[in-house]
């Protein structure tokens, strides 16, 4: 498989990650997904955002070079999105399990999205 075609694909589980992951991590692993106190509020609202970005993603996998943008905004917004949950895990007592839930999950998800994301040279 060539760099475009396993950018599609990590496109596409990604977007399938998005729309199913949040809802499915606040209910099946709580400690790593879900913040004290618990606020369902919040939890709407996310998981909302999250099915929206991984909607968005799904369409741009059938032409990523054309999608770029959408590439960039996943990149930075986990970034931002994991960086400050990195520090909140620290910050605030009983929340280290995010440690091994949410935060590596969007870095990884950064990483892998920069390492494989279309570039004017290529």
């Amino acid at each position: 498989m060539d760099r475009e075609g396993l950018l599609r694909l990590v496109l596409r589980a990604s977007a399938v990650l998005f729309v199913v992951g949040p809802a499915i991590g606040f209910v099946l692993l709580p400690a790593e997904f879900r913040w004290a106190p618990h606020h369902p509020a919040y939890e709407r609202m996310i998981v909302s955002i999250y099915i929206a970005l991984g909607v968005c993603l799904w369409r741009a996998a059938s032409d990523p070079r054309r999608h770029v943008l959408l590439i960039d905004f996943t990149i930075l917004s986990s970034v931002l999105h994991g960086g400050v949950m990195l520090y909140d895990s620290f910050a605030r007592e009983g929340e280290h399990a995010h440690l091994w839930g949410d935060v590596p999950l969007l870095f990884g998800a950064a990483a892998l999205l920069w390492w494989l994301r279309p570039s004017d040279d290529r």
